[in-house]
């Protein structure tokens, strides 16, 4: 009789946690689609600008520590120097004689309109060979899908390089309150097993 009474109690939270957990993510999903920020601007350089690096600066650790999408854009700043846009062999071998694209009004925007490798080099001579050159990456990103649930699940997208490892909120709004009322239950499990 004892046992059947610290049953019904744990069958009713059972209950209701799996009720909770069946609406909840329809309710919270219902209109809301899991929104990426929007293109970002890089400062090349940082406050440095596009210059011939230092032992305080490389471009090639400043790239590897960014993540950057299709849209984003880089600001070059610079002063008595140039932008170009190569190929990789070029960049390679800092060839300026055939760039892509050559800039030089000192602050220079380039938009990364596809995934893929921008390959970019200084336009005087030797600043390639002293290392102001920049190679980034631009990845590739899956459509954002409407969020339907806890982390993991469809909407639910980390921004790789915006702060790293962020949900959407909606996905937070779920997984919290989920995860307390499984807790409650697992807690009221175990005191009626005692």
């Amino acid at each position: 009789m004892a046992a059947t009474a610290r049953l019904l109690p744990a069958l009713a939270l059972a209950a209701g946690a799996f009720f909770f957990l069946l609406l909840a993510p329809a309710a919270v999903a219902d209109g809301e689609t899991a929104a990426a920020p929007g293109p970002l601007e890089f400062h090349v350089g940082g406050p440095r600008g596009w210059r011939v690096p230092d032992g305080n600066t490389s471009y090639d650790w400043w790239a590897m520590n960014n993540r950057f999408r299709v849209g984003d854009r880089l600001l070059f700043r610079y002063a008595n120097d140039s932008v170009l846009v190569v190929e990789r062999p070029a960049f390679d071998a800092c060839d300026a004689a055939a760039p892509l694209a050559a800039f030089d009004d000192g602050a220079t925007t380039v938009t990364l309109d596809r995934p893929g490798f921008f390959c970019f080099i200084s336009g005087e001579a030797g600043h390639c060979q002293e290392g102001q050159k920049l190679i980034v990456r631009v990845m590739v990103h899956p459509p954002q899908l409407p969020a339907t649930g806890p982390a993991g699940a469809p909407g639910a997208s980390a921004q790789p390089g915006r702060g790293g490892g962020a949900t959407s909120g909606a996905a937070v709004d779920v997984a919290a309150p989920a995860g307390v009322a499984v807790a409650a239950f697992v807690s009221l499990f175990l005191m009626m097993l005692q």
